[in-house]
Parts: C-alpha cells; structure tokens; sequence
C-alpha cells in the first residue's frame, strides 16, 4: 500500500517496503509524537501529531485501510482532530 505523508513536503512511500510502522517521540516532556515508517535503515514521517491520541487514530486509520486491501491512503487531507473523535466515539 502506497502512503503520501502528511508534511509540508508530502512524500509517497511504499508500505509494502516497510519493516514497521509504529511511533516516536519527539523529545521527553514534549506530548508531540510522530508516526514512522521504518525500512532497514531509513526512517519515513508519516505525519507529525500534537499528542499520542491523535497518533494512535491514526495508527488505526492505516491499519484499517492494511486491512481492506487499499492501493493508496493520502494523509494530507486527514484532519487528526476529526479522526481522534471518530475513534473514540467509535469505541464507546
């Protein structure tokens, strides 16, 4: 599955040639995380969230879009706020 990033300078990256998509931190006390795609020794930014709620929806959203078989899911136009409520109106 193919992901354009959500950055000022978006990126097309090929997940099927990822080793693991998980999470970053940006500094110890800072709630910022990042969502990472990483390929032997090379790091992709998926997208930079605010906090790690808004992280993990997001997680959600591409493991969602594994799962269906999606060819492309372009995270530019995702509003992470939107995607947080949706996910926690979802699971209550």
């Amino acid at each position: 599955m193919w992901v354009m990033t959500k950055s000022d300078w978006p990126v097309l990256i090929n997940l099927s040639r990822s080793a693991q998509v998980g999470y970053q931190q940006i500094a110890k006390f800072d709630p910022r995380t990042r969502v990472i795609a990483s390929a032997w020794e090379q790091e992709y930014v998926l997208a930079d969230c605010p906090d790690g709620d808004q992280a993990r929806a997001l997680m959600r959203l591409i493991s969602q879009a594994l799962a269906t078989g999606e060819n492309l899911l372009d995270l530019r136009g995702v509003d992470l706020a939107q995607l947080t409520a949706n996910v926690e109106s979802a699971l209550q």
